[in-house]
Formats: structure tokens, C-alpha cells, sequence
């Protein structure tokens, strides 16, 4: 180490540098020549090192500031220094200190001693604390900068980078204050841009009064334009506008600029309206004029209630409503405060509704299988009498042809006969007869097995908007007899005889086919409760033409629901199975094994029915949605015609059977038509000059 005192010993510092520059190695270069004395007494030197050790550089330094030096034992490497201007002993330290930073060093000075570390250890060791950084030179400090009006947290992403990586920048958010370790000219640097930062979020208040516009609706319309917009990015803190209702003024906190541009666009909002303000006409989107109508007509009563309460005016007219169906619009009379709570709540009617898709799947299979078996004989004695065993009417049908055949085998009428008879008991019959001199006798076997199934499946399907019912009907009007009326007439009938004239009966037609009829209530979420009544009504075979008229079968299910959306719920159904069994004989005979058969008839009846009802309610929140449900039917039934234009057979053509348009056509002739529409109607309102 090498110490320094006094200013005038110029001599024996530059005589001791040279004799210590000349022992450093030969690939080294390193000259320190010392200059006169300058007007201040200072002693100036010149200052240039050519790769010199760093631990020379370091002996050199402490002989000239006359400072103590420890250095770390990782210190090591050149130097290489170019200076052309003579520097007294603090501008010299500045070089020095800036040499090591260059390097990746550093000096800690703890008093008159100064360690020479790593750049990286610098922020471990006993780092001195400053508040006002006056000197900008490399010695490492701490310093804990507070701010007044922005974030600490916020200008911390904003600084990070400008801090080097062995420096050290963190908050301290209950103080909103920065703590930074670095160089003193980095430090001073960061304090720089800290104060230019903070005065960005400097905010004050202004209170603009408004004239002609109300403050709500201003306040609603600036904070709609002052909405941050993600793909822009915010470049300062959003500014807070208030609506004061009290004196109809607007409250705006911000920055300056932003408080002037949204006062000179208040000043442009504040302007007299042209038309009166206490008459407004608003169109509806969604709801009905009638209905919002109602509804206007009862708040405005318990308005114009509460208004007298408090002390209105007795001459002050009351507020009217009326509803224009062929606009759907709602014409509104009344004061701007019971204007601008009319208006609030007509926003809050007039929304768009959410629709449900109520689709429902019926199965009803019906299967019967029937047998009867039974011998039908008769016989006659010319001096002996007669008999026979009969039931169901075979052998009444077919016994006076067949014995007609027997007895004249040409006889072509008689064959007729037989035929129809044959016909009328609808079952295979076999018999055998014959015509004696004394004794007639005719047996009639009918067997018969009937199976019959019936396999149903329908899918209505119906849309409607929460919380209105709907309903659909498939099917026919059957006509029920309800009464016949005959008047008697004894007038103008000589024999005395009594007549009937001008006889008719009463009818009631009623409805048969499937009846579907659903009211949904969508709760908040996925859920959706439904009061559904479903009804299945047919007529039952043959009975059309039955005299007391025809016979329906009813199924009917009335219930309330609690589903999902998209969930596919069943509703009910019936499993049933029938048996009828039929037995006719003739006592005591009957019962005899094998014999008994030809004194006995017998029947078997089996009803199976199976009937299930599904129900798959989805609700239709948009346009989309709504759009992809019609489009599947669409296709669903266009699919249909195509199979159908498919097997059409040779008989006719495939431009004689319909066809639907493909479903992106059908879109594009509905845009094209909807723009012509509105081309219609802009070139319409031209002509008009509106």
C-alpha cells in the first residue's frame, strides 16, 4: 500500500508511480504521468492503462487517493484504460470505480476501507444506505424511494428491466415504497424516472354541472367510452365518472388530460333537446306493446301515490301510457323523473326471451293372438225329431246351402250361398252332411288362430317461449252420435196411420290423435321445470260403424316436471298383459274325454300392450342455436322426400315429386330477400327525404 499526503509533493508521487509501473510484467503497459498544479491547488494526473493487472491498477489507485483496499481473491485480469484528460484524485476514483463495473466488480467502502468484490456479492455485504444520491459514480448504495400517488407494484414491472441482473429492486406495498440496490448512477437514474411516473398518477376531481342533459345518462354513455379495450392496453388508470343525481352534475377523478377531454365532451352532450322531453315514444324489440302497457299503468299509479305523499304540485298533470299495437311501441307523458324510471324499466321488460324445444317420443306396442276351436252338428228324424250342438252361428250360415247342395248337386245358387255363409263366420270350416231317407245330419269343425301387432312411434315436437303454453294436436275429428230426434205425422194420411218425418240426429265431433300441451319455467341455470298434459286417443278397430257409435282408447299423463337441459326424462308408461278364455259346452257331455269336443267350443285371447312416453326439452338461449334445431328437422324431412324420390317407382317422374331446397340454399334466398328488403326500404326513405 502506498500512501499520499499533502497536495505539493508532486516529485515523490510521480517518481514513486514510474518506479512502481516499471516493475509490473513486460506484456503490461501502464502510465500515470503527473500534471502542474491547477488554479484550485489540485493535482491533476494523466491517466492510461494498456492490459495492466488489475491487482497493480488497484496499488496504483490506493497510493493516489491515499484509500485502503481489500480485494477479494476472485479479483483478477486487465485493465485497459484510454483517457487523453488530466483528473485530480476524485475524478480518478470515479474512473476506478467505473473500470470495475466494467468488469463485473465493484468497491464497498465501510469507513476508509474499501472492498473490492464481485459485482454479484456487492448487495450481500454492508452496503451503505443514501436518501438524496448527489454524486452519479459506480459505488454500490441502497436507497427505498416512496411514492405518492401511483402503485409501487406497478412500476416495478416497468423498472425491473433497467436494473442489472446482480442489482436488487423490490416493493414494500405497506409503504407503496421501491427498495433499490445498484450503482449511484443507476440509482440516480431510477429516482429520475420514479418522479416522472408518479406525477402520471396524480388525480384530482372536477364537478360539471349540467343544464339540459340528464346525469345518469351522461355518466352511463362516458363510462361506455371510457371502457378499457384489451387490444389497446391501458396506459393509466381508468378515470372515475359519478353521476350526482342531487344537482345533476357529473364527478369525473383523473389525470388532467383525461379530465379535460371528458369535460369538453360533457360540454357536447349538454346541449337543449329539439323535441319535448316529457313525450317519448320507445319501440319494442321483444315484448308486446299491450302487455308492457299494463304493467307501465300499475308502477305510474303507485307512482303518482307516492309523489302526492310527498308534496307534487296539485296542478302538475299525471303521466299516461298507451300502448300502439301496429308499431309494437310504448308512448309515454310524463315528467323526466318518472320519464327516466319508466324508460328503466321498460330496458329491463323489453329483453329477448329464451325459447324451449319440447320434443317427445311415443312407443305403444300391441300384440294379440287369439285361437277357437269348436264342432257345430245338428241332425233330424223324419218320426224321431231333432238336435244339435251350435255356437257362434257356423253351422246356422252354412247348414241351408249345404244341404241344399246335397240335395241337388247342380243346384249353382245353392253353391252361392254356401260361399257367402262360408264368408260370414271369417274361419276356416270344414263339414260333412247327408240326406237320408228318414234321418238329415251336418257337422261344422271351425278352427281358427288370429295374431295381430301393432307397432307405434311418433315424435311430436313444439317450441314455445318461457313461461307461455303451447300446445299441438295430431290426429282427426270423430263424429259421436248424441242424440236423434223423429217427428210424428198423422196429418193428411187417410188410413189413419201415423208417420215419421224428417228424422235427424245431433253429432259431436271430438278430437282423436295425440294432443301434446307443455308450459316451461326455466330457473336460473341448466334446469327447467314443465307442466305437461299428454293424451293418446284412438279408435279402437271396427267400431266406426257401430251403431252406438265408435269406441277410443284414451291414455292421458298431466304432470309437472323437474329436467335438465338436453336430458332425455321419461314420463310414464303401462305394461300390460291380458288373457281371456272362453268355454261352451253342453253339462255332462262336455266333460267327456275325447267325445266331450263335439258338445263343447272353445276360445283364448292374449293382449299385450306396451306404452312409453319420453319427453327432451332443450332450451334455445340464441339465434344459433335456434338456427342448428330448425336446420336438423330440415334435413331430417328433406332426407325423407329424397328416399322417397328414390322408390318412386316407374309410374312417375322425379320432377313430379316435391322436393325441398337444400338448407344453405334456403339461407341464401333468405339473406337475399332480407337485403332486398332493406334496399327497398332505404331507397323508400330516400324518396320520402327522411
Amino acid at each position: 500500500m502506498i500512501r499520499f499526503h499533502g497536495r505539493n509533493n508532486n516529485n515523490i508521487i510521480s517518481g514513486l508511480l514510474l518506479a512502481a509501473l516499471m516493475g509490473m510484467s513486460g506484456s503490461a503497459f501502464a502510465q500515470v504521468e503527473a500534471q502542474p498544479v491547477d488554479a484550485q491547488g489540485e493535482t491533476r494526473w494523466a491517466v492510461n492503462f494498456n492490459d495492466t493487472d488489475i491487482q497493480d491498477v488497484i496499488k496504483s489507485i490506493a497510493g493516489l487517493t491515499g484509500k485502503t483496499f481489500i480485494i477479494d481473491p476472485k479479483v483478477r485480469g486487465p485493465i485497459k484504460v484510454i483517457n487523453t484528460k488530466p483528473l485530480n484524485a476524485k475524478e480518478l476514483y470515479e474512473l476506478f470505480l467505473a473500470s470495475l463495473d466494467v468488469h463485473g466488480f465493484t468497491a464497498v467502502e465501510s469507513g476508509n476501507i474499501v472492498r473490492i468484490v464481485m459485482n454479484r456479492d456487492a448487495r450481500n455485504l454492508a452496503i451503505p444506505t443514501e436518501n438524496n444520491v448527489t454524486n452519479k459514480d459506480d459505488l454500490y448504495i441502497t436507497q427505498v424511494i416512496p411514492l405518492k400517488n401511483t402503485s409501487a407494484a406497478k412500476i416495478l414491472a416497468a423498472l425491473r428491466p433497467l436494473v442489472p441482473q446482480y442489482g436488487h429492486l423490490t416493493t414494500y406495498e405497506p409503504s407503496n415504497a421501491l427498495i433499490i440496490t445498484d450503482t449511484r448512477a443507476n440509482v440516480a437514474r431510477m429516482n429520475e424516472l420514479v418522479v416522472q411516473l408518479d406525477k402520471i398518477g396524480i388525480t384530482h376531481t372536477d364537478v360539471v354541472p349540467l343544464r339540459y342533459a340528464n346525469a345518469a345518462d351522461v355518466v352511463a354513455m362516458l363510462t361506455q367510452l371510457e371502457k378499457p379495450d384489451p387490444n389497446r392496453g391501458m396506459t393509466t388508470s381508468p378515470p372515475v365518472i359519478v353521476a350526482d343525481k342531487r344537482t345533476n352534475a357529473v364527478v369525473i377523478s383523473g389525470d388532467d388530460l383525461t379530465r379535460q377531454r371528458l369535460k369538453l365532451l360533457v360540454d357536447d352532450l349538454d346541449r337543449p333537446q329539439s323535441k319535448n322531453s316529457n313525450v317519448r315514444v320507445e319501440y319494442l324489440q321483444y315484448a308486446k306493446a299491450e302487455d308492457v302497457a299494463k304493467v307501465l299503468t300499475g308502477m305510474m299509479q303507485s307512482l303518482g301515490q307516492g309523489k302526492q305523499a310527498e308534496g307534487a304540485p296539485a296542478n302538475a298533470s299525471p303521466p299516461a301510457v298507451q300502448a300502439d299495437t301496429a308499431t309494437n311501441s310504448i308512448l309515454i307523458t310524463a315528467d323526466i323523473d318518472t320519464m327516466d324510471t319508466m324508460l328503466s324499466i321498460i330496458n329491463s321488460l323489453d329483453i329477448r326471451r329464451q325459447q324451449v324445444l319440447v320434443e317427445a317420443i311415443i312407443v305403444e306396442i300391441t300384440g294379440t293372438n287369439a285361437k277357437e276351436i269348436g264342432i257345430e252338428w245338428m241332425y233330424q228324424a223324419d218320426d224321431q225329431g231333432f238336435g244339435g250342438f251350435t255356437n257362434g252361428g257356423a253351422a246356422g250360415r252354412v247348414a241351408a246351402p249345404a244341404l241344399s247342395i246335397l240335395e241337388n248337386p247342380g243346384d249353382g245358387s245353392a253353391l252361392g250361398s254356401l260361399a257367402s255363409g262360408i264368408a260370414a263366420v271369417q274361419a276356416p270350416v270344414f263339414g260333412i252332411g247327408r240326406l237320408g231317407n228318414n234321418v238329415d245330419f251336418l257337422a261344422v269343425l271351425k278352427l281358427l288362430q288370429t295374431t295381430e301387432s301393432t307397432n307405434i312411434l311418433s315424435t311430436p315436437s313444439l317450441l314455445t317461449t318461457d313461461n307461455n303454453e303451447a300446445s299441438i294436436l295430431v290426429g282427426q275429428q270423430v263424429p259421436f252420435v248424441t242424440g236423434s230426434y223423429s217427428g210424428a205425422n198423422t196429418g193428411g194420411n187417410t188410413d189413419g196411420n201415423t208417420s215419421f218425418s224428417s228424422p235427424f240426429n245431433t253429432v259431436n265431433r271430438e278430437d282423436v290423435g295425440i294432443k301434446l300441451k307443455v308450459t316451461p319455467h326455466i330457473n336460473e341455470g341448466d334446469s327447467l321445470v314443465l307442466d305437461i298434459e299428454q293424451e293418446i286417443s284412438s279408435v279402437i278397430g271396427n267400431t266406426q260403424s257401430s251403431p252406438n257409435g265408435p269406441t277410443t282408447s284414451k291414455r292421458e299423463i298431466k304432470t309437472q316436471i323437474l329436467s335438465g337441459d338436453g336430458q332425455t326424462v321419461v314420463l310414464g308408461g303401462l305394461i300390460q298383459d291380458q288373457v281371456n278364455k272362453g268355454d261352451s259346452r253342453v253339462p255332462v257331455l262336455g266333460s267327456i274325454p275325447v267325445l266331450g269336443h263335439l258338445f263343447r267350443s272353445q276360445s283364448a285371447t292374449k293382449t299385450k300392450t306396451n306404452l312409453l312416453i319420453f319427453l327432451k326439452p332443450t332450451i334455445i338461449r340464441t339465434n344459433e342455436v335456434l338456427t342448428g334445431a330448425t336446420a336438423e328437422k330440415y334435413r331430417t324431412i328433406r332426407n325423407e322426400q329424397v328416399e322417397f324420390q328414390r322408390s318412386r317407382g316407374i309410374l312417375t317422374t322425379k320432377r313430379e315429386v316435391p322436393m325441398l331446397p337444400e338448407w344453405e340454399e334456403q339461407i341464401q334466398k333468405y339473406l337475399d330477400e332480407t337485403k332486398k328488403d332493406q334496399n327497398e326500404a332505404a331507397r323508400a326513405a330516400e324518396a320520402t327525404g327522411e
